[in-house]
C-alpha cells in the first residue's frame, strides 16, 4: 500500500507513521520548514524537532516543492494543505480541527484547541479543580491514531465499489471519542455521582516514594483488603471495607497510605503490591523507560539513526507472533467475522469500532463472569439492569450477544470461534485457557487473535493487574502531566483504554486488508507502549545528551468572567511576558467564547474548555450527529444516545451504529449455527 502525507500536521504525520508500521510506504511532502516546538533532539537539527524526527524516520521526504502524482498513491493523507487533494481513483483522508461541515468547519485548530474542545484538557486538573494542559502532542496523536484506521476504512469501501472516497476526520471528536468516552456517557445516561477515573475512590492516586511516585488505585472491597494485608493491617484501617466507608474518609487513607508508600522505592512498592493483587505501577519518567525490563523483554525499545545521530526509539506498540503459514486472502472489514472474549473498556471498544465499520461481531458473555459495567454500572439514571450500563452501552454498540451456557462453556466458544476470522480477548491466559482457547492453535488455522492488556502477555510485568490510570503512570504520560509549579497533575483521563482499541481496530483492518496476507497470527498489544507512544519524542529526546524540554511553547489557562476557562498555546515570540499578561487581562474581561475568538483573530492558538457534559449538548456536534440516537434494549429507555465513530464519508452525514445487544439476544442464530456444525 502506498500513502502520501501532506501537510504538516502531527496528527497526519501520526496516522501515516502507524501505517508505515504496519508495511505500507509512505512519502511525505511538507508544506514548508515551519518552526515545530516542541523537546530537540540537537539544536543544531534546524527547525525539525524530536516529534517530527521519530514520525518521520520510516518515511520517504519529498521536497516542499514537488508535485507528486496522487494516482500513484492508494491513500492521500491530508493535514494542513490548502486546497483539498481531489483524485479521480483512491482515499483522501482530510484531517480538520472540526469537520467538513457543521458551524464550527472554518474555526482554526492545533494541539491545544483540540485538548479543549474534545473534553482532554477537563480531565486532567490541578488540586484545586483546574484544568491542566496535557503534554506534548497527545490529543494529536490521539487524532492520528483514528485517522489512520479512519484511512483503512475508506480504502475498504474503494475496494468495493471503486472510483475517489474521501474521509472526512475531526479532530474535535476524534479526541472526545479517544479521551472522553465514559464523561459523555455518564451525562447522556444521567448516571448519578463522578465520570471516568473521578468514581475510584480512596486510595487512588499517586502517592510519594523515597524515588518518586507510585500510582495506586485499590477500589474494589477486595483490593483494599489485600492492600491492608501488605501494609501489615494496620489498626487506622478498621472499619473501612466498605466503599461508603472509604468514601467518607478518603483523606484519612490517602494521608496513612502515603505514610507507608515514603519509605519504599517506587518499583519495588509496585511489585510488592501486586504480588498481593492490588493494581499499582511506578510513575516513570521517559527516560526511566529506557530502563524498563518489560519494553526491553519485548524489544520495544529500538535504535536508530536519526539526524545524525544514534536515538533509542520505540517501536509498534504491539509484537507479531504469525501461525503456520497459510493460503489466507484479505475478505476486507465488512466481510470479517469477529468473536469477541472481552471485558471493561479497551477490548470491548475495538469490537465497536469494527462493528461499526460494517464487521461481524459476536460478544460471548458468561454467565458467571458479565462485564463490570453489566453488573456495577454506572447506570442509566442510577437504576441497576444489565442492559443499563452506561459505560457498556458506548463501548459495545454494533454487536451480536450469545450468553454462554455454563454446562458447555467450551464446546460453544470452539463451535463460534470455527466460524470467525478474528479473535478479541483482554480476559487473559488463565481464563483462555479454562474456555480451551489456545491463540496459537487459532493462528495455524488462518485465524487472527487480538491480545490486549496492560503490559503484553508476556514479560516481568505481564500478569499486572491494571486501570488506564497505572499504564498512565507507567507509559509517562503522567509524570509529564505538571501544573506549573511542577507538581504531578490528577491525570483524570482514561485515554490509554480507547486509543489502545483504535490501534487495536488498526492492526485487525490491515489483515483484513492484506490481499497477499499469508495466514493467521497472534497479535499482542500493551496499552502501556500506546501510552508511552504519546510521548515518543520525550523518551528518544532523554536517549540523547540532551535534556528533553519544551522549546518556544507556553500553555496554560484562564477563568473567563463568565467563570469557563480558557486554554491558550503561545508560540515563538508570543510567549515574551508582555504578550502572556495581555492575553491573560483580555480573557478575565471577557466571556469565554468571546475571548477565544478574539485570541483567534489575533493568531493565537485560543479555545473554550469543554466538559464531556458540556460537548453532549454542543450545536456544532450535534448538527453533525455526533451522538446518534438508537433504540435501546432496556424497555424502560426506549430510545439512547451513543458516541459516534470520529470520521465519516464526506457528505453522507454520520456512521449508522446498532444498539448495544440485549444479553443473550443471538442465541437462537447461534445455537442453530452451532447443531448444523454438529450434525456436519
Amino acid at each position: 500500500m502506498r500513502v502520501l502525507q501532506l501537510g504538516d500536521g502531527i496528527a497526519g504525520s501520526s496516522a501515516a507513521a502507524l501505517l508505515a508500521s504496519l508495511g505500507a510506504d509512505v512519502a511525505r511532502r511538507p508544506l514548508s520548514a515551519a518552526h515545530r516546538v516542541g523537546p530537540r533532539i540537537d539544536t543544531s537539527s534546524g527547525p525539525q524537532t524530536a516529534v517530527d524526527l521519530v514520525l518521520d524516520r520510516q518515511k520517504r521526504l519529498l521536497r516542499s516543492d514537488e508535485k507528486p502524482d496522487l494516482g500513484d498513491y492508494d491513500i492521500v493523507i491530508n493535514d494542513g494543505a490548502s486546497e483539498q487533494p481531489t483524485p479521480v481513483e483512491g482515499v483522501v483522508v482530510n484531517l480538520t480541527p472540526f469537520g467538513m461541515d457543521g458551524r464550527h468547519r472554518n474555526r482554526p485548530g492545533g494541539e491545544i484547541v483540540a485538548q479543549a474542545s474534545g473534553g482532554l484538557l477537563a480531565t486532567i486538573e490541578d488540586a484545586d479543580g483546574n484544568p491542566v494542559p496535557a503534554p506534548g502532542y497527545v490529543a494529536s496523536k490521539s487524532v492520528g491514531a483514528v485517522a489512520a484506521l479512519a484511512a483503512l476504512h475508506g480504502l475498504d469501501r474503494h475496494n468495493r465499489s471503486g472510483g475517489a472516497v474521501v474521509v472526512d476526520v475531526s479532530a474535535q471528536e476524534a479526541v472526545i471519542f479517544t479521551a472522553a468516552l465514559p464523561e459523555c456517557a455518564h451525562t447522556m445516561y444521567r448516571c448519578p455521582g463522578r465520570a471516568g477515573s473521578g468514581r475510584y475512590l480512596a486510595p487512588s492516586g499517586v502517592f510519594e516514594c523515597q524515588d518518586g511516585l507510585v500510582r495506586i488505585t485499590a477500589v474494589e472491597n477486595h483490593q483494599w483488603q489485600q492492600l491492608r494485608k501488605t501494609i501489615g493491617d494496620p489498626e487506622w484501617a478498621a472499619g473501612l471495607d466498605e466503599r461508603s466507608a472509604r468514601i467518607e474518609h478518603a483523606d484519612l487513607i490517602n494521608a496513612r497510605v502515603t505514610e507507608w508508600t515514603r519509605n519504599q522505592n517506587k518499583s519495588d512498592c509496585a511489585a510488592l503490591l501486586q504480588a498481593n493483587g492490588v493494581p499499582s505501577t511506578p510513575v516513570n519518567h521517559p527516560g526511566e523507560l529506557l530502563n524498563s525490563p518489560q519494553l526491553a523483554h519485548r524489544s520495544s525499545l529500538q535504535n536508530a539513526r536519526i539526524d545524525d545521530r544514534d536515538v533509542t526509539v520505540l517501536g509498534p506498540p504491539w509484537t507479531v507472533t504469525p501461525g503456520r503459514p497459510g493460503t489466507g486472502r484479505g475478505t476486507g472489514i465488512a466481510g470479517l467475522r469477529i468473536a469477541e472474549l472481552t471485558h471493561v473498556l479497551a477490548g470491548p471498544i475495538v469490537g465497536a469500532l469494527l462493528g461499526g465499520m460494517g464487521a461481524t461481531v459476536v460478544r460471548l458473555e458468561d454467565p458467571d463472569r458479565l462485564d463490570i459495567y453489566r453488573r456495577s454500572g454506572p447506570f442509566a439514571d442510577g437504576v441497576a439492569g444489565p442492559e443499563r450500563g452506561a459505560y457498556y452501552a458506548v463501548a459495545n454498540h454494533s454487536k451480536q450477544s450469545v450468553l454462554l451456557d455454563p454446562e458447555h462453556i467450551g464446546a460453544d466458544v470452539a463451535a463460534i470461534l470455527a466460524d470467525s476470522d478474528v479473535l478479541i480477548e483482554n480476559v487473559g491466559s488463565s481464563r483462555l485457557k479454562r474456555l480451551g482457547v489456545d491463540p496459537a492453535e487459532l493462528a495455524d488455522t488462518g485465524r487472527l487473535t487480538l491480545r490486549v492488556s496492560g503490559f503484553g502477555s508476556d514479560g516481568p510485568l505481564a500478569g499486572y493487574r491494571v486501570y488506564a490510570n497505572n499504564v498512565q503512570g507507567y507509559g509517562g504520560l503522567a509524570a509529564l502531566s505538571t501544573t506549573a509549579d511542577g507538581s504531578p497533575a490528577r491525570l483524570g483521563t482514561v485515554l490509554a483504554d480507547p486509543l489502545s482499541s483504535v490501534v487495536g481496530a488498526l492492526v485487525i483492518a490491515a489483515w483484513a486488508l492484506d490481499r497477499n496476507r499469508s495466514g493467521g497470527a497472534v497479535i499482542d498489544l500493551s496499552m502501556a507502549e500506546v501510552v508511552a507512544s504519546t510521548i515518543a519524542e520525550y523518551v528518544a529526546a532523554a536517549s540523547t545528551e540532551q535534556t528533553p524540554s519544551a522549546v518556544d511553547v507556553h500553555r496554560f489557562v484562564h477563568r473567563s468572567t463568565d467563570d469557563h476557562w480558557v486554554a491558550v498555546e503561545l508560540a515563538g515570540t508570543q510567549c515574551e511576558a508582555d504578550s502572556t499578561e495581555f492575553v491573560r487581562a483580555l480573557i478575565a474581561t471577557n466571556r469565554a467564547d468571546d475571548a477565544a475568538l478574539k485570541l483567534q483573530g489575533a493568531g493565537i492558538s485560543a479555545a473554550v474548555v469543554r466538559s464531556g457534559g458540556e460537548l453532549v449538548n454542543d450545536g456544532h456536534l450535534n448538527e453533525r450527529g455526533f451522538f446518534p440516537e438508537i433504540a435501546h434494549p432496556d424497555p424502560d429507555l426506549r430510545t439512547a444516545r451513543l458516541v459516534g465513530l470520529p470520521w465519516r464519508f464526506a457528505g453522507e452525514g454520520p456512521l449508522p451504529l446498532s444498539p448495544p445487544p440485549a444479553l443473550g439476544s443471538s442465541n437462537a442464530l447461534y445455537e442453530r449455527n452451532t447443531d448444523a456444525d454438529v450434525t456436519a
